[in-house]
Parts: structure tokens; sequence; C-alpha cells
């Protein structure tokens, strides 16, 4: 009886081997699962050790291979991105599009999501500025400009410190209240305490105004 259950124990262990599907990634990286549908994008499935756990979206075209559990075997072409360069004139902006979506999604200020990928504002200026388009690259140089001008803000600490510092001088040279010399000059300083952080604002309003453009230019043209 104990060979029975043992014969019986390897048969259903072998047949179960083979009604799995084995997913094959360019990165050579093997995935046993169960497929639940193939899309002309996606591939939809379920791990093979967890059938009633959630369904795992792969992008067909990072995809080598399947192996279904009947043998029969899907290997799926490599999609090459196709560019197609358009001028009608030497003075005319050119315009690349590519058969593969490549969108410009942004994630708060100056966070972006580029082909599956998290950048920062450095990295992404890079993207647009290889597109050669006017309008984009004259977005991003005010952009970079805008970063520049808002560090313009920390000016506003030791102006703050000067005028404190000429409002005690003013009040301990000045034989009746306060030295006028010195008092105008706390004020200026003042002032432009004042004015540094709001020009930071601004300049970091305008920055962020840009950027916004500049994705969404690209993402209208691209």
């Amino acid at each position: 009886m104990k060979k029975i259950i043992f014969i019986l124990a390897l048969a259903f262990s072998f047949g179960n081997s083979f009604s799995q599907d084995t997913i094959t990634k360019r990165s050579s990286e093997k995935i046993i699962a169960k497929i639940i549908e193939i899309s002309p994008t996606e591939i939809k499935y379920k791990k093979y050790d967890y059938q009633d756990g959630p369904t795992y979206i792969e992008k067909k075209s990072d995809i080598k291979m399947i192996i279904f559990a009947n043998g029969m075997k899907e290997v799926f072409e490599e999609q090459k991105l196709v560019v197609e360069i358009k001028s009608t004139s030497p003075t005319d902006d050119y315009v690349v599009k590519a058969e593969e979506s490549a969108k410009i999604d942004m994630w708060g200020q100056n966070k972006f999501r580029y082909k599956s990928r998290f950048m920062g504002e450095r990295e992404v200026h890079e993207v647009l500025l290889k597109t050669k388009d006017k309008k984009i690259m004259s977005l991003v140089g005010s952009a970079k400009d805008a970063k520049k001008a808002q560090y313009v803000g920390f000016a506003g600490i030791p102006l703050g410190i000067g005028a404190g510092a000429l409002l005690v001088m003013s009040a301990s040279t000045g034989y009746y209240g306060f030295d006028e010399t010195y008092l105008a000059g706390s004020a200026v300083c003042a002032l432009a305490a004042i004015a540094c952080p709001i020009v930071a604002i601004s300049m970091k309003t305008k920055r962020n105004r840009c950027n916004r453009a500049a994705v969404s230019l690209y993402n209208e043209k691209f």
C-alpha cells in the first residue's frame, strides 16, 4: 500500500511540474508562473506557487520567451526603436518621433519619471536638451537661470544680521537717540533681507513653471 501511495505522489509531482509556464525575461530572469493573458503589449500572470495571489503584469517588450505547460514555446522578438527625423527647412525645428512611448511624468516639484525610471531635474534637462527643439531648450535655459537666482535667498541671512548690527551701532553712537547714518544703513539692509527670500520664492515658482512647460511641450511633440 505504501508503494502505491509513493508511486501516486511521484506521478502527481511529475505531472504537476509540467503544468507550469516558464517566463524568461530579456534580463535572463526566469519566472515560474501561470499565464492568464497575453495582449499586444502586456503579459498577465500569477506566480505558480501562489495562484490565489495578485495578478502580475510585465511589458511584452521585456519578455524574451515563454515555455508553456504543454511544451509549446513562444519567442518574442526584441522591439527596436525606430526614429524618424522630419525637417522642412534648415531653420525649422526638427522633431524626433519614436514608436515606443517615452513620456515624462512629473512627480511633485522637480521629480520626474521617464521610461519607468525616476530622475532628478538635471537628468531630465539632459533628455529635453537632446531634442534640439528651440522652445524646449529655451524653457530649460530659463529654468536653469531661475534655479541659480534662487540662491539669492541665502543673502537674506547676512543682510538681516547686518541690519541688526547697524541698528545697535546707531543706538550706541548717537548723542541724541539714533545715529542717522547707521540707522539708514540698517533700514536698507533690513529691506534687502526681506526682498531676498521673496525673490527666491519667485524664482522657484518660475523654475517649476518652466520645467512643467518644457515637459508638457516634450510630451506633445515626442
